[in-house]
């Protein structure tokens, strides 16, 4: 079992309340027991679109080129098409069927009856484009929705046969419950559903700040974004990171390296989500010379006195050995790019906002007074896991 999970999930059940695991991948062995209903998550078009932001995200290599006529286009085909299958309550996986067949009209009429003008003339202007213009569209779009052909993933998201309990993101974030979401990187995964899920968990969690005294959540919402940039592609995150923080939703966002980052936000991104970010923190591995140099100059410098020593050649007597010493200050780098480089493991240097750079000893679960009860979590979930495979 994945190390976050298996370790803490004892201990989250029985002081936290319900754990919620989603694994529509099969990486852990875990059953869907619950489902999640991606399309409750869709109120109006500006939640379709940013959910068919994450799935445009999610369905490229973070190198991938765009096309600026298409890919935009395509994503707006499937917002109205995301906007469609909320309103006529369809399951998510008609998108599919809607996006294979460029003629039909089903999704335009359903937002045409229910006054949603705009989107349902948008859904008509692309179905009465050229054949190649209309092909190139729908069928951009529906690459991004190659996941919804995984049979795997389907009970997760729909709600099959039996009685199994829907999870609602919006009475999750007024409990103490648990949610850890397994997912691998790459194209033809659960990462954008993954992603989906997450982006609806933060803003209602967004929602319920807003009604709550002085505009903060009662209970802040820890939100762990572990490898974000490969599993959770929102692009809009750069640009919120600040306004979650002042709402206490406290994001954590794990990278392996700055150009990962940049792969996944660009630039501008990334150095957006660097300034906002209250806490960052710099491990052992990295090995990129301008990240380094950069960090190296945040760290900033400090005074050294240093000892000089010359001598003259024109002494005489035993007395007089002609040298002489002198003693200034010199302003050197508190840390130079290759010393951050070669940090050992188990050593940090963490930037905070307001305060000094400091570098820590980062301390490992096994020395907590609670590693016992971690251990039994982890024996026990790995078990259970075992026996579940087939």
């Amino acid at each position: 079992m994945m190390p976050s999970t298996s370790r803490l999930r004892g201990l989250r059940l029985r002081t936290n309340g319900a754990v919620w695991v989603f694994d529509p991948q099969n990486i852990i062995g875990e059953p869907a027991t619950w489902w999640w209903n991606p399309l409750s998550y869709v109120t109006g078009i500006a939640q379709a679109e940013e959910m068919a932001a994450l799935f445009a995200a999610s369905s490229k290599d973070a190198d991938a080129r765009t096309d600026a006529y298409f890919d935009t286009a395509a994503s707006n085909y499937l917002a109205c098409l995301l906007l469609a299958a909320a309103t006529g309550n369809e399951p998510i996986t008609t998108l599919y069927r809607w996006a294979s067949n460029p003629d039909d009209e089903t999704p335009a009429l359903i937002l045409r009856m229910a006054g949603h003008t705009g989107p349902a003339t948008t859904l008509f202007a692309i179905i009465a484009l050229s054949e190649r213009q209309r092909d190139g569209v729908i069928g951009t779009a529906a690459k991004m929705l190659t996941w919804l052909t995984n049979p795997d993933l389907l009970p997760w998201i729909t709600p099959g046969a039996g009685e199994r309990p829907e999870f609602r993101p919006d009475a999750f974030v007024r409990s103490t419950q648990t949610l850890y979401l397994v997912s691998m990187e790459g194209r033809g995964t659960a990462r954008a559903i993954a992603a989906a899920l997450t982006v609806a968990v933060v803003r209602a969690g967004e929602q319920y700040a807003s009604h709550s005294p002085g505009g903060r959540l009662p209970v802040p919402l820890m939100v762990i974004l572990d490898e974000a940039a490969n599993v959770v592609r929102w692009p809009d995150l750069p640009d919120l990171y600040s306004h979650f923080g002042s709402r206490g939703i406290v994001i954590s966002t794990f990278l392996q390296s700055w150009n990962q980052g940049v792969a996944a936000w660009g630039r501008d991104g990334m150095e957006k989500l660097w300034s906002a970010a209250n806490l960052r923190v710099i491990g052992a591995g990295i090995a990129q010379a301008d990240f380094l140099t950069n960090t190296s100059r945040l760290i900033g410098d400090h005074d050294v006195v240093r000892h000089d020593t010359s001598t003259s050649g024109k002494g005489g007597g035993i007395f007089d050995s002609g040298r002489s010493t002198s003693t200034r200050l010199q302003r050197e780098s508190i840390f130079e790019p290759g010393e951050l480089a070669s940090l050992p493991r188990g050593r940090a240097v963490m930037l905070s906002s307001g305060a000094p750079a400091a570098l820590v000893e980062l301390r490992h679960w096994s020395t907590c007074d609670y590693a016992d009860q971690v251990r039994a979590s982890e024996t026990y979930y790995t078990n259970l896991a075992t026996q579940k495979a087939p």
